[in-house]
């Protein structure tokens, strides 16, 4: 699907979700009027017992009209769904109307131009989804309406692989969504599920971030040789995976990829993994953040927790189903 056809999907989600919330808004008046003529009618059929007189309240309008707006909020909510699914399987092969083959370098950025189009709504779509505030950044490319920044790079390759990464998040994203776990990452998924260092793997799945220093201290490693294959084994989920799962730094800290998080957030699904395992690694890491963010620092990094809840919503139950 175009960029630019997923964006017109999506603006028409936006306007399906204003005129519910209008028609909510207007079904809470609708509820009220009646109630207050219902209140009314009471009083009249006291003070007719007092007068004898007979007192005529028309309230069957009111009546039709809270029914007719329930009626249209039933036929919105029933079409959302619909038109969620169809922007899910949008996401999952969504394509980007990229101008120029070329990337244009600045600095030490790559620049590729979008062609012509409204694509904002889209990109904001992309943005929520993945509980980011500020900019739709995977890892280290940044998604604008009118271009694509590849942060970093100033060879036309080496930004091509990068663009090439971060859409597979978006596609692996929208299949998520629709509650499937793509091939490419099912077979990522096994080879985790199955390697001899899978521990290593979830440990630093629920947290993130991880520094080797606390992978030696929490598996009480010693050994050189075995800190050597702890240290190889978070290296490879860059040099080996595709897209990578981790990046790391020379001071031996590694942070899950946007990738890596979708991963991990499907991988736990499938493995069954415990929720109190997850929830206790992330509380120890929002202790540590406290602890360690200086006033001054500012965060731009995904928020893994907010990006598992969102996560959780869309897989379904049985996150191998339709593997």
């Amino acid at each position: 699907m175009k960029l630019s056809e997923l964006n017109s999907l999506i603006q028409k989600l936006n306007a399906l979700h204003e005129k519910l919330e209008e028609k909510r808004t207007e079904q809470e008046q609708a509820k009220k009027l009646v109630h207050e003529r219902k209140k009314e009618a009471e009083r009249l059929k006291k003070l007719s017992l007092v007068t004898g007189k007979t007192y005529d309240l028309e309230t069957e309008a009111e009546k039709t009209k809270a029914k007719e707006v329930e009626a249209e909020i039933s036929n919105l909510e029933s079409t959302a769904p619909k038109l969620e699914e169809q922007i899910a399987k949008g996401i999952s092969e969504v394509q980007f109307p990229i101008k120029n083959k070329n990337p244009e370098i600045s600095k030490d950025d790559a620049i590729f131009y979008l062609e012509e189009g409204d694509h904002e709504s889209a990109i904001n779509y992309l943005k929520r989804s993945l509980s980011m505030s500020e900019q739709l950044a995977i890892d280290n490319v940044v998604f604008y309406a009118d271009k694509i920044v590849v942060r970093g790079k100033s060879e036309a390759d080496e930004a091509t692989d990068s663009l090439m990464n971060a859409a597979q998040s978006i596609w692996a994203l929208g299949s998520i969504m629709l509650g499937k776990v793509s091939e490419e990452m099912r077979e990522t998924i096994d080879s985790l599920k199955e390697s001899k260092y899978k521990h290593l793997w979830e440990f630093i799945g629920p947290r993130g971030t991880i520094s080797l220093q606390k992978a030696y201290e929490n598996f009480k490693l010693t050994d050189e040789k075995e800190k050597k294959r702890a240290r190889t084994f978070y290296s490879q989920l860059e040099s080996l995976r595709k897209p990578p799962l981790a990046t790391g730094d020379s001071k031996g800290n590694f942070q899950l990829t946007t990738y890596g998080r979708l991963v991990w957030t499907s991988y736990k699904k499938i493995c069954a993994i415990p929720e109190e395992k997850t929830e206790e690694a992330e509380r120890v890491l929002e202790e540590q953040k406290v602890k360690e963010i200086q006033p001054t620092e500012t965060i731009r990094k995904l928020s893994q927790t907010a990006l598992q809840n969102f996560m959780e919503k869309v897989l379904l139950e049985e996150g191998d189903s339709n593997a």
